[in-house]
């Protein structure tokens, strides 16, 4: 008697359990005439086969939890204000700190209609309805909630020009967990088309660079003379600067961050030479916070460490102040816009005599050649003149 072959694919009874994986799809089980996808404890779509089977047993229980539930098998009652914190306490428990804060702060406005800065304090009645900036969504029903409340809160928010994606990205992302996580049946703004946002590509003349320190306080003038001579990024790279970060070679010194610790999440080099003026002016503050801080190196007014949004708001209140004084800086500057000078210096050769290239440019920065290419080759005189010998 022959044996007959093992076919591939799903494996024999395997829908007899309840659960079975799929291609393409990962882990689902049965609801009805549908598939639907099983998730971990914190609502991940479990995708690869070799998954232990106790795991895919605990969501295949969790999924007929959710099934006997009344709320969530009658999914239109889940209001957008319920989504948006189990999505949150979801990004919590497993992303960074920072994605955390961006993105409560961004709900929170849509659902409550107020500014972020009210997230976590109390206020008055009288300051609440001053700064309220819409009615809220958050306690619309999920079925409820239509692409017009997003053009209408877009529309509250005549500031947000080069941040609409990023803004209506987190509340898409919030109810695409639910839907994963099996408390919601759809995304009802799914398909909402928002612009790209716009490069803000300004940068600071060494006049304007010197109104900055002339008129900012010692804590932020550091700050925007040693992000514009490192080419730092200011959240994840100058804020989190710690003396471990830190190695001097005789070419002077470099900053190192591991792969968990860099936006690209590839190994993060900066170096500051030890033959320039201005470099070594930089090499010298490192060296004197090495001395008296243990922890983060840069340190604000008050003695605490920067963080991300507090070097934003304080840039944007030296703006204001240069303002006042008949100071102006172009529209769209921003604190990366010392990042942007790095570039257009380096490239130019400002601080050594010896113009870069974008592929060089590249590697001192962190980024990929075809973000360097799209952002600064106009600034490149070794790309623009044989464009011009061509025209």
């Amino acid at each position: 008697m022959t044996s007959r072959t093992k076919k591939k694919g799903r494996r024999p009874g395997s829908r007899n359990r309840g659960y079975f994986y799929r291609k393409g799809r990962g882990w689902c089980a049965t609801e009805g005439t549908r598939a639907v996808p099983l998730v971990s404890d914190t609502g991940e779509r479990l995708k690869d086969r070799e998954t232990p089977l106790e795991t895919v047993r605990a969501a295949y229980s969790r999924h007929l939890v959710r099934q006997s539930q009344p709320v969530l098998a009658e999914r239109e009652r889940v209001t957008v204000l319920e989504t948006c914190q189990l999505y949150l306490d979801n990004v919590k428990a497993t992303g960074a700190e920072s994605t955390y804060q961006a993105r409560a702060g961004t709900l929170y406005d849509f659902c409550i209609g107020l500014p972020a800065s009210f997230r976590n304090r109390t206020a008055s009645k009288r300051e609440i309805d001053k700064a309220r900036i819409h009615k809220g969504y958050g306690g619309l029903a999920v079925d409820q909630l239509l692409q017009l409340h997003i053009d209408q809160w877009l529309a509250s928010h005549p500031g947000w020009v080069g941040c609409r994606r990023t803004k209506v990205q987190a509340l898409k992302r919030a109810l695409n967990y639910g839907v994963g996580a099996g408390f919601l049946s759809r995304n009802p703004i799914k398909g909402y088309k928002t612009a790209k946002s716009g490069m803000r590509m300004t940068y600071l003349t060494p006049e304007q660079e010197q109104a900055c320190y002339d008129h900012a306080k010692p804590a932020l003038a550091t700050a925007i003379q040693v992000l514009i001579r490192s080419g730092a990024r200011y959240g994840c790279e100058f804020s989190k600067l710690t003396a471990k970060h830190v190695t001097m070679t005789p070419k002077g010194m470099e900053w190192r961050f591991s792969v968990t610790e860099s936006k690209t999440k590839k190994l993060r080099t900066i170096r500051i030479p030890n033959t320039e003026p201005v470099a070594c002016e930089v090499i010298a503050l490192v060296e004197e916070r090495m001395k008296s801080h243990p922890g983060p190196l840069f340190r604000n007014t008050f003695g605490e460490p920067w963080t991300a949004r507090g070097l934003r708001s304080a840039f944007n209140r030296l703006r204001k102040k240069l303002e006042k004084k008949g100071i102006k800086l172009d529209a769209d500057a921003c604190l990366y816009s010392c990042r942007h000078t790095y570039a257009k210096r380096t490239l130019s050769g400002f601080w050594t005599g010896k113009p870069s290239t974008i592929e060089r440019l590249a590697e001192l920065m962190g980024n990929s050649r075809d973000v360097c290419w799209s952002h600064y080759a106009g600034w490149c005189d070794s790309y623009t003149d044989p464009l011009w010998e061509s025209a």
